[in-house]
């Protein structure tokens, strides 16, 4: 698997397996573009409304509208794995995860902004300043995304995913593996940041292949679910990058 990200690997797995029949058939990099900026849009605005949803719940009644983020949540893992299964449902179920990520990560923004003001703000442009970034380093080939790095980053992913997945466990039993404050959960924070900054360039580059390779239309709402995969993960990594440097 040379990508972090599972929904590149269905996207290098199809690549070249489709007879489109002709150019203007095939999925291309601009139009992946012009979807991705798309999804981005469709996720920050319904962010913004369920973000401040959930502001105005604590401020009046004191309770945080559990229901709006893990409802979201859940229906967008699930959403999320009909698209990894089913490439050419892109076109519908993308905007569709699009629309519950963004109502799940805005009511968990509500509640960090609640409690650290201009949290939000600041990581939402951090997480945009780092996706630019990793986009000029990967087009001008000053990071390459040789084998050994994606062999590196793809096990740093998994061992996060094994890592909070544990903790999960953990809290479900009232403690934690992890440290949720001070100086290690900083850097913790940081390294997962790190990983999954990098985890962009494995991306960039595998899209860029799989089109070179041919792929039909429809694998660029792919291309950009994949993507805004990332990008999601990458912003809550801020965000929980910020608030334990608040604490």
């Amino acid at each position: 698997m040379q990508s972090s990200n599972p929904a590149i690997s269905v996207i290098r797995n199809t690549a070249g397996a489709y007879n489109f029949g002709g150019l203007e058939q095939g999925a291309s990099i601009s139009g992946t573009t012009t979807k991705s900026i798309l999804l981005v849009l469709v996720t920050l605005i319904a962010g913004y409304f369920s973000m401040n949803y959930t502001m105005s719940s604590i401020w009046n009644t004191q309770t945080i509208p559990s229901a709006l983020m893990y409802g979201s949540l859940i229906l967008g893992v699930i959403v999320a794995f009909v698209t990894i299964f089913k490439p050419n449902l892109a076109p519908i179920t993308a905007p569709i995860y699009a629309v519950l990520e963004g109502g799940a990560l805005g009511s968990l923004s509500g509640v960090f902004e609640f409690k650290y003001p201009g949290i939000v703000s600041t990581a939402v442009m951090s997480t945009f300043v780092v996706v630019l970034t990793m986009l000029f380093l990967w087009k001008f080939r000053i990071v390459v995304p040789t084998q050994k790095f994606k062999s590196i980053i793809t096990g740093a992913v998994g061992a996060i995913a094994v890592l909070y997945l544990i903790n999960m466990v953990f809290s479900l039993f009232g403690g934690h593996l992890l440290p949720t404050s001070g100086p290690m959960a900083v850097l913790i924070s940081l390294i997962v940041c790190t990983v999954a900054a990098f985890s962009l360039v494995l991306d960039f580059d595998n899209i860029e292949q799989s089109v070179n390779q041919g792929l039909p239309k429809y694998f660029e709402y792919y291309n950009a679910f994949s993507l805004l995969v990332t990008i999601c993960w990458l912003y809550v990594e801020i965000l929980k990058l910020l608030a334990n440097r608040e604490e």
